[in-house]
């Protein structure tokens, strides 16, 4: 069984990604919190279906927990219960996905009355 766990930038095209492992045969899912993973991983394992052995999971700043410190920790926990674990980390440089959050319109998770899509986008490169 594989877990793939896919996280980055907002912008960076981490759904795109999820969407090319979903038609690679993966059972995905985006957005799940950081603190669901175990369980999530517990169910693939535990599960006698075969439609989980390949999942991929989608993680960004906005599931990050206050022990995102402890990550490290969950991919040990992971390994521990016979997941082969890969990590994908996708990025970008600000001008693209600058560029990229304008195209669509679509609002910056981290972006608030007070935080322009710039400062967003930093704040994101500190937490990720």
């Amino acid at each position: 069984m594989k877990l793939v766990i896919v996280s980055g930038l907002s912008g960076s095209g981490k759904s795109v990604a999820l969407d090319a492992l979903e038609d690679l045969g993966f059972y995905c899912i985006d957005n799940l919190p950081l603190g669901l993973l175990p369980a999530f991983a517990k169910q693939i394992v535990e599960s006698p279906r075969r439609n989980y052995e390949h999942a991929a999971v989608g993680i960004d700043a906005r599931n990050l927990s206050d022990d995102f410190q402890g990550f490290p920790d969950l991919l040990d926990e992971i390994a521990h219960m016979g997941l082969a674990c890969e990590v994908i980390f996708l990025q970008a440089d600000d001008d693209t996905l600058i560029k990229r959050f304008s195209e669509t319109r679509r609002k910056h998770p981290l972006t608030r009355a007070e935080v322009s899509l710039p400062e967003a986008i930093q704040m994101e490169r500190q937490v990720l």
